[in-house]
């Protein structure tokens, strides 16, 4: 499988003209700047010997941003990242990033219908009954994410739930099943009462398997 690079879409509009201070602060130098098109432009910035390659279309104000363990302080001195605008990318070439970027700039600009309204009710305990309750714009949206957790093995989707409070979605695609893959063996299991069921110290966390998407989780992880 060829290597997967995640970039992410920053809207820049509602950050501050001037970030040189935040980049001292956070030690982030800018290494190249290149001017591709009259409205894209490409920089690379350096922090403590990762590479982080950048693409800023100047139209729409959205800076996409490679994801590396430093891409939180991106999005602080750059502005807000949105999950609508995440690109997979199997080829480097500015050839194909451009025209992945410039897609997804134009489906968001289509707009939502509705907002992607969408709740998530686990087991309590097994052979318990779950389901997953949204409006259309949210499950197309799943569906959609889901399609590129298969392909690229993992998928984030930001949604609201119905009192207006916005969260990440994250979908990993862990192959195999109890057999054959030790991961699902280790995994901790779904089940929220914690009078029927209590994770033991050996259990996995599910997010743990997160790997592209690792540096945007605003959670507190168990190792």
């Amino acid at each position: 499988m060829d290597h997967t690079t995640l970039f992410v879409g920053i809207d820049t509009s509602i950050s501050i003209p001037s970030n040189m201070g935040k980049r001292k602060q956070f030690k982030i130098r800018r290494v190249e700047y290149e001017e591709l098109s009259p409205t894209v432009t490409f920089a690379c910035y350096e922090k403590q010997d990762t590479m982080v390659r950048t693409y800023f279309i100047k139209d729409a104000l959205i800076l996409f941003v490679e994801v590396t363990p430093f891409i939180q302080q991106f999005e602080e001195i750059f502005g807000q990242c949105q999950s609508e605008l995440d690109v997979f990318i199997t080829d480097m070439s500015h050839e194909t990033l451009i025209p992945k970027f410039l897609k997804v700039i134009a489906e968001k600009k289509g707009g939502y219908i509705e907002f992607p309204t969408l709740h998530i009710f686990g087991q309590k305990c097994w052979h318990d009954d779950a389901i997953i309750v949204g409006n259309k714009a949210a499950l197309i949206e799943l569906r959609d994410i889901i399609d590129k957790a298969i392909q690229y093995g993992e998928g984030r989707l930001g949604a609201l739930t119905s009192d207006g409070e916005g969260y990440d979605l994250f979908i990993s695609c862990l192959p195999g099943d109890p057999e054959n893959n030790i991961n699902w063996r280790k995994i901790t299991l779904p089940y929220h009462d914690k009078e029927m069921y209590s994770p033991s110290e050996d259990e996995v966390d599910p997010f743990s398997h997160l790997t592209l998407f690792r540096g945007l989780l605003r959670r507190s992880q168990s190792n």
